[in-house]
């Protein structure tokens, strides 16, 4: 028992390595840093991102940031010590936020100071669009469910009726109308 607590500077080299290597066997060999996470993103940095090429070529349909009407709204608001949060939410949003609708995808860039990020959603994977009027109509709340249940939300945004007439368009025109199903209104049937 007086050997276990002698000094550490009395401890062997010889017991020093043996737990060392027991250390090693349990740990593994590789050091911080340096595990199949690091070798995963190491592979992803060499990588150009995959949507960079998917979108070449695409046509533009509305880009901007969300609405200033639901800015000045909120900022007017924001003299009431109550509607304060979400005054400087509409703030953040308006200097932050873009939205970009193509003809090819929906994207979604935040370029706050805290955190930057883009959400690029092609049409193959919407499943549904719902938008929700707000300020007299003037500007709408847009929410984009994906087929794998993720839900995209695009906040104040300007045109937002045409905006969702247009990516319902995309969404229907990705091949899921089946084949004769215009005809029988082209031919001007009538019943149920």
């Amino acid at each position: 028992l007086a050997a276990a607590r002698a000094a550490p500077g009395e401890e062997s080299d010889a017991d020093f390595e043996a737990r060392l290597s027991k250390l090693k066997t349990v740990k593994g060999e590789t050091g911080r840093g340096k595990g199949a996470k690091a070798e995963k993103k190491a592979e992803a940095a060499g990588k150009p991102p995959a949507s960079a090429a998917d979108w070449a070529g695409e046509t533009v349909f509305f880009e901007g940031p969300p609405a200033q009407g639901d800015l000045l709204t909120n900022v007017a608001l924001g003299f009431t010590l109550l509607w304060l949060p979400l005054t400087l939410a509409s703030v953040g949003r308006y200097l932050w936020v873009n939205y970009k609708i193509t003809d090819k995808r929906i994207s979604v860039r935040s370029s706050s100071p805290l955190q930057k990020e883009q959400t690029d959603v092609g049409y193959d994977k919407v499943a549904s669009v719902v938008a929700v009027p707000r300020g007299l109509g003037l500007w709408g709340d847009m929410v984009v469910t994906l087929k794998d249940g993720a839900k995209v939300e695009l906040r104040a945004l300007e045109r937002f009726q045409e905006v969702k007439a247009y990516i319902e368009e995309r969404i229907t025109g990705e091949g899921d109308v089946p084949a004769g199903a215009g005809d029988a209104a082209s031919q001007g049937s009538k019943g149920f």
